[in-house]
């Protein structure tokens, strides 16, 4: 059985290996660290705000971000982990502005992968003020 340490810190590792997969384009990275029915959230107040169930409305997700976000450019700051919660500090480039977005992604991690992403934007530049995309 894992020490609650060990169990921080591999779940700390499936979301700094999400990011990775996630800067080089790696879909398939990406999903393997996913779970079948994990759910993003995604304030109300983005363009493509709305909570997304399953890896298939992920892919959606993904699909759209590049119109908004420099996929390539993510940068992770910093993680606070803590048993199956994983915070990520994150900074990404405003596609519109070139300016950095900031955020924190909170995680929660079951069995090594991401059942649950919430985000919590602090700095949403040009993006506030976009058109909604998604219903």
């Amino acid at each position: 059985m894992s020490t609650p340490t060990a169990l921080t810190e591999q779940n700390r590792a499936v979301v700094e290996a999400m990011f990775a997969a996630a800067n080089k384009g790696d879909i398939d990275g990406v999903f393997a660290l996913l779970a079948d029915d994990v759910t993003i959230i995604e304030p109300l107040f983005m363009p493509f705000g709305k909570t997304y169930h399953g890896k298939d409305e992920f892919l959606g997700l993904a699909q759209v971000l590049p119109n908004y976000l420099n996929i390539s450019s993510i940068t992770v700051h910093y993680t606070i982990a803590d048993g199956d919660r994983v915070a990520a500090c994150v900074g990404i480039t405003d596609v519109a502005t070139g300016e950095l977005t900031e955020f924190i992604e909170q995680f929660t991690i079951k069995d090594g992968k991401i059942v649950e992403n919430r985000v919590f934007y602090h700095n949403a530049g040009s993006l506030v003020d976009m058109p909604k995309v998604v219903s």
